[in-house]
């Protein structure tokens, strides 16, 4: 986001949970560490390329609504504890709309006495352009299916294998 931009006019939406998989942490930090994965568990995700070990670039396209989003991104790692813990910051734009979205995103993983992993998650996403004429509560819902979804595709692919 530019110097100039005012944060005020961006609305924000937060997710929060925790999704137990049964493995462990070493192996989950390997599925969700290779952009080929990334490309495959993301909802609407057309690409998910990796420059660097802690830079990515990803195209996303996703109906929202009467809406449909076609996002050219970037993301980062911006700090991470490998197995236990990494955080995240993106952004992705949408010529259609118009619409810019920026995320700060962690994820910590934690071994239970179970043998399986615990996999907490927030993020905040914020946003302008035209898909604010959406509404937060329908787009927090359709972002938050996503989350979800994400969520449980990686559980059901690191647990098939």
């Amino acid at each position: 986001m530019s110097d100039t931009e005012n944060e005020d006019d961006r609305s924000k939406l937060e997710f929060v949970d925790t999704v137990s998989i049964e493995t462990d942490k070493d192996t989950l930090w390997e599925f969700i560490s290779d952009a080929e994965n990334l490309a495959e568990v993301v909802p609407g995700a057309q690409s998910v390329t990796k420059h660097t070990e802690r830079r990515y670039s990803l195209e996303i396209e996703r109906g929202i609504g009467h809406v449909s989003v076609s996002l050219d991104g970037e993301f980062e790692l911006v700090e991470m504890d490998e197995p236990d813990w990494i955080i995240a910051e993106g952004e992705a734009f949408d010529s259609t709309t118009g619409s810019t979205f920026d995320v700060l995103a962690a994820m910590e993983m934690a071994e239970t006495e179970d043998g399986a992993v615990d996999l907490s998650y927030s993020a905040q996403l914020f946003y302008t352009g035209g898909v604010a004429s959406l509404g937060a509560r329908l787009l927090k819902k359709f972002i938050e299916s996503d989350v979800n979804r994400y969520f449980e595709n990686v559980k059901e692919r690191v647990e098939a294998d």
